[in-house]
């Protein structure tokens, strides 16, 4: 379709909807998941100019979330 207008990861990327979770650390939040069954997809990343720091998990339905915390 040449309307079609791509976001994040771009075409070659599953369409998804990611809603993030606010902690207070964001290392310590992407273990507990790993602990609980999650997988790790990547991070804890730093978000250019900005203290926030940033990571992605898939919990064990399948669904990814973002979790986002001040470094």
């Amino acid at each position: 379709n040449d309307h079609v207008t791509y976001t994040g990861g771009g075409a070659d990327f599953e369409a998804r909807t990611v809603f993030y979770v606010g902690v207070d650390n964001v290392e310590a939040a992407l273990a507990r998941a790993e602990e609980l069954g999650g997988t790790r997809l990547s991070g804890p990343h730093p978000k250019p100019d900005s203290d926030l720091r940033v990571g992605f998990f898939r919990d064990p339905q399948g669904n990814v979330v973002g979790v986002a915390g001040i470094a």
